[in-house]
């Protein structure tokens, strides 16, 4: 007996839903694999070094908020805010006071 063309509509549907729901779990474990690759080769407590350009201008004051530290620079063109962010010691802003 050969199937109808319904039948035969309903089993192509099946099987694209089931083969597209093979392909999305395999994507989710791919990129769950690479995520913790990322996680596993970032370096998670290593301290940094980094520095301020400031030529002639000292440190008034550090203050942690989070993970962001704000220092004070006091110097020769006056007042300087400096925001860094605590976990790369990348420079975020400079805020420079003018009287």
């Amino acid at each position: 007996m050969k199937p109808s063309a319904t039948y035969r509509g309903w089993l192509a549907v099946v099987i694209i839903l089931g083969v597209l729901l093979v392909a999305m779990v395999v994507g989710l474990i791919v990129a769950a694999v690479l995520r913790a690759r990322a996680i596993r080769a970032a370096p998670a407590d290593q301290p940094f070094t980094g520095s301020v350009i400031a030529p002639g201008e000292k440190i008034e004051s550090a203050e942690l908020d989070g993970n962001r530290i704000l220092l004070t620079l006091q110097g020769p063109r006056g007042e300087e805010l400096v925001v860094l962010d605590a976990g790369s010691g990348k420079i975020l802003g400079r805020i420079t006071v003018r009287p």
